[in-house]
């Protein structure tokens, strides 16, 4: 049996209360759930904690599942919607930063400022994401990191295929307009 339709008589299954069936499509769409709640929210603690949210509306919506789409389709519309949501009734927390440790003569000092670098770089970049609208960034996590189609962004945002290459294009400038100052220094 494909994956999809594995999944259909899942959500099927799982919207006639069954934990079993449910629990299968969660361990089959975990991974890659989490992965888009962390590219969102930066977050590891808000990215578990809104992949919790989105599965716990999969199974309260179980029943509303309808067979017109794919069913990663519905379970990324649902992401989608949830980590929207999210931005809007969670305050900002301070960004954690790792910690780099106490640093080394020689080589070893040399590798942890390589690492600093690399570090800032990544904090830098992490920002310009952050400061992109919220729908721009959610395009471009759906593109970038999760791979996805326009088809497939345009179904899982509920937004037109237009509107897609729109916010990818805006997002994509946005970042270069962001980041360019930081490149000129």
């Amino acid at each position: 049996m494909s994956g999809e339709r594995e999944d259909r008589l899942l959500i099927s299954l799982a919207a006639g209360g069954d934990r079993q069936a449910f629990s299968e499509l969660v361990m089959r769409h975990q991974g890659r759930m989490l992965q888009l709640a962390y590219r969102y929210t930066r977050d590891r603690q808000d990215a578990e904690e809104l992949a919790q949210e989105i599965f716990l509306k999969a199974w309260r919506h179980a029943g509303s599942f309808r067979g017109e789409s794919e069913f990663s389709t519905w379970l990324y519309r649902l992401a989608v919607n949830s980590c929207l949501n999210h931005r809007q009734g969670k305050k900002s927390r301070p960004p954690t930063q790792p910690l780099t440790g106490e640093l080394q003569s020689g080589a070893e000092a040399g590798r942890a400022g390589d690492d600093l670098v690399a570090g800032e770089r990544e904090a830098r970049l992490r920002g310009a994401l952050d400061a992109l609208p919220a729908r721009q960034r959610l395009a471009l996590a759906l593109a970038s990191f999760d791979d996805r189609s326009y088809e497939e962004i345009a179904a899982a945002m509920d937004i037109s295929l237009s509107s897609v290459e729109s916010l990818l294009f805006r997002a994509r400038r946005n970042l270069a307009a962001i980041l360019r100052p930081l490149k000129e220094k």
